[in-house]
């Protein structure tokens, strides 16, 4: 073959084979999340939030209140959010659907995990798990790794089916779970530790009125994730943005709020495979 036409069909072949890369990054980015507390509080803290990491990445970003974390998960694989902060189970799930990538874990009390907790009425006379049969127990919301899947399977292991023994219903957030405890609306609830402290100002006697049951095995916390065909480059600004406003004391406060944490510390996501384990068994029973 003559010389320059074999150059030619080389060129042409490597032009054919370069890799896709991701599109442009966008104008500004969608900051989504889950309320875990009284939901009108978490939209003023997390607009409170997309104006800080607007300053540290130098791109406007828009907060995003989601109803459920199925909502929050979908909004991302449809790029209507670019950033979401997720409970864990949420959080691998995401990653499963759609490619999000987990850049970051929360902090919390100086640690990255957490127990879930049942919580009853004091005067209810239950005192064991076995005393739930029968009774209606409100978890939090199916994608929920605290408020649904590691006490689902917990109370599973303990020898409590709670497709027979119980009757449960979905209360949206942590906080109403406990809530409809106090107001016996619901025998039980499951909840993060310790949901009580975040509703004490609304509830001075929570302490005395409702208990703690029993506590999950420890939980990896939330986390951040980033939807998929962001550069690598935009990536590492929105991970430093988090850690960077986490050691600021408005940056801590605001974190507080938002989920009871006080930063957050880098992620590659093997610390959530306890969390893949149990989603899984939450899969084989649905």
């Amino acid at each position: 073959m003559n010389r320059r036409l074999l150059l030619a069909a080389v060129l042409l072949i490597s032009l054919v084979f370069v890799p896709v890369t991701a599109g442009a990054d966008p104008a500004k980015l969608v900051l989504g999340m889950v309320p875990s507390r009284e939901a009108d509080r978490m939209i003023v803290t997390l607009d409170g939030l997309a104006e800080m990491m607007t300053e540290e990445i130098g791109l406007p970003v828009e907060a995003y209140v989601a109803t459920s974390f199925t909502g929050l998960i979908e909004a991302m694989g449809t790029e209507k959010v670019d950033i979401g902060i997720f409970g864990p189970a949420a959080l691998v799930m995401a990653e499963d659907r759609h490619g999000v990538e987990i850049i970051l874990s929360s902090v919390r009390r100086g640690a990255t995990s957490y127990k879930s907790q049942f919580n009853v009425r004091a005067d209810s006379g239950i005192e064991t798990l076995e005393d739930l049969r029968g009774k209606t127990i409100a978890f939090v919301d199916p994608a929920s790794a605290g408020g649904f899947q590691f006490p689902y399977v917990y109370l599973l292991e303990n020898g409590i089916d709670p497709e027979k023994d119980l009757t449960y219903v979905f209360a949206g957030a942590h906080d109403a779970g406990a809530i409809g405890v106090i107001n016996g609306d619901f025998d039980a609830s499951a909840s993060f530790d310790d949901v009580r402290t975040d509703i004490i100002d609304e509830f001075p006697d929570i302490l005395d009125v409702v208990k703690v049951l029993d506590y999950t095995e420890p939980i990896p916390n939330d986390g951040v994730g980033v939807r998929a065909g962001l550069s690598r480059e935009l990536v590492g600004k929105i991970q430093q943005a988090f850690i960077t406003i986490g050691n600021t004391e408005a940056g801590k406060e605001l974190f507080d709020t938002l989920y009871n944490v006080t930063g957050f510390a880098p992620a590659d996501g093997s610390q959530y495979d306890v969390v893949r384990r149990t989603s899984k068994i939450i899969d084989e029973r649905f």
